[in-house]
């Protein structure tokens, strides 16, 4: 007896999120903490491609606006690897998918008074951080700045999608949450000393979140 349609996209969804989180996570830190640099990135940047390759094929097969979401992930499949080498470089890739994000999210939920309020709440959050961690972040706020301004509302518009009572629209708000708490603990790990456990918390919450994305795509 043959597998479901179903049933192969449920097996795509478990297997690529399991490459991510229990291969590729664990291998990335290894190695990152090995000083080996080229195995550590293709890992990193592998992890990533997993959430990539759902949402491309949800673009194929099911909804023609999931490319955008794909094309989101792989411009961070690319952050993934070169900010590893140059950090400037690769948080404006980083900052490139972001906006690849918020057209995609509202595409699929379309502005509202929802997301306005998540919008403020989360530049809320991010004011009160620069204002705690201000004397750490020094001349570099003007940057951390307006990444955190485009963050916001990438994240905001993720949230907004929670208004569709879909579970796409559950799975890209809680990506959307996952997200903003992952670089809110990576700017605080490159402003203070930090744990390897803080590493596994911000990298297992940044592929979880990716992945989210790409599931969520599989919803449509």
């Amino acid at each position: 007896m043959g597998i479901s349609g179903g049933g192969i996209t449920m097996l795509w969804m478990a297997g690529l999120s399991a490459l991510a989180l229990l291969i590729c996570l664990p291998l990335f830190l290894h190695y990152k903490r090995a000083l080996r640099l080229p195995l550590a990135v293709c890992f990193k940047g592998l992890g990533t491609l997993c959430a990539f390759v759902l949402a491309l094929i949800a673009a194929v097969k099911l909804d023609p606006r999931c490319y955008v979401c794909s094309l989101a992930l792989l411009i961070h499949v690319a952050a993934d690897i070169v900010l590893e080498f140059s950090f400037p470089v690769g948080g404006w890739l980083f900052l490139t998918g972001h906006l690849c994000y918020i057209a995609f999210f509202l595409s699929l939920v379309p502005v509202s008074a929802m997301h306005l309020i998540c919008v403020l709440l989360l530049l809320g959050f991010s004011a009160l951080f620069f204002w705690r961690w201000r004397k750490n972040i020094g001349k570099q706020l003007p940057v951390f700045a307006l990444y955190a301004a485009v963050l916001s509302v990438m994240c905001a518009c993720a949230l907004g999608c929670f208004a569709s009572n879909t579970l796409s629209g559950i799975l890209i708000a809680c990506g959307g949450a996952l997200f903003f708490f992952s670089d809110s603990m990576l700017l605080r790990r490159l402003l203070f000393p930090s744990s390897r456990a803080m590493d596994w918390i911000i990298m297992f919450t940044y592929y979880a979140a990716q992945l989210l994305f790409g599931i969520a795509c599989l919803q449509l």
